[in-house]
């Protein structure tokens, strides 16, 4: 692990909010550097900046001031079609709320975003089946997420985000929503992808047993990194 390339580096990103003339900085002068393959904890209280830094690193966000840089690509040199393309192709995203499309199933909601970005149907359905099966719901994959349990409906986000195989799998709170039985197995799940796939995790969270499963943990407050 330690002599991994690094996927995921960093260099003082600030992002200060404005509202009228009130300044609130988010990040304050975070350097971070992430290696290939490793699985890592972002911890802190609330409103620290945790959040706020995994949008910056993941493109959805613009910092203020500094540099990220993704598999060796400037963000800042790409632009905005191509940060979406960039997410697309390379990153999953799961979040605390699974932002599941009620009407579809769960095939048809991993198949979804990689249809809207230009996947052929055939080959969409293929890996959303085997992103499914990954995950251990290969016998619900005609089921809506009314019916589906909370982890279930988790783990169908979790397929839709490793569905392209991406290099870098974000998650923000993943846990959070869910009862310590469900969240043990979604956990379980995150170390069997980092392992079995070499896929770096970056994972935001509160909850200890998450960070007690993952490689590194870095502590935020204040918009700062402590550790």
């Amino acid at each position: 692990m330690n002599g991994a390339a690094p996927v995921i580096e960093a260099r003082d990103l600030w992002r200060i909010y404005r509202q009228g003339a009130i300044t609130v900085p988010a990040l304050r002068g975070v350097s971070l550097t992430i290696r290939a393959g490793e699985m890592v904890a972002i911890m802190g209280p609330s409103g620290c900046g945790k959040t706020t830094l995994l949008n910056c690193l993941a493109g959805l966000d613009e910092p203020d001031a500094g540099e990220v840089w993704i598999e060796g690509v400037p963000l800042r040199a790409l632009s905005d079609d191509q940060r979406t393309l960039h997410r697309a192709r390379r990153m999953g995203f799961v979040f605390q709320t699974h932002n599941l499309l009620p009407v579809l199933s769960a095939l048809e909601n991993v198949e979804l975003p990689m249809l809207l970005a230009g996947m052929s149907a055939r080959k969409a359905r293929q890996r959303a089946r085997e992103a499914l099966a990954a995950v251990q719901l290969a016998d619900r994959l005609d089921h809506r997420p009314a019916q589906l349990s909370g982890g279930q409906q988790q783990r169908v986000a979790i397929a839709r985000a490793i569905a392209t195989a991406p290099a870098i799998v974000w998650a923000d709170e993943p846990t959070g929503n869910l009862d310590s039985e469900s969240a043990a197995t979604v956990l379980a799940l995150f170390q069997r992808l980092n392992r079995e796939r070499g896929q770096t995790l970056v994972i935001v969270t509160h909850a200890r047993e998450v960070s007690a499963r993952c490689d590194r943990v870095i502590r935020m407050s204040d918009g700062q990194i402590l550790a």
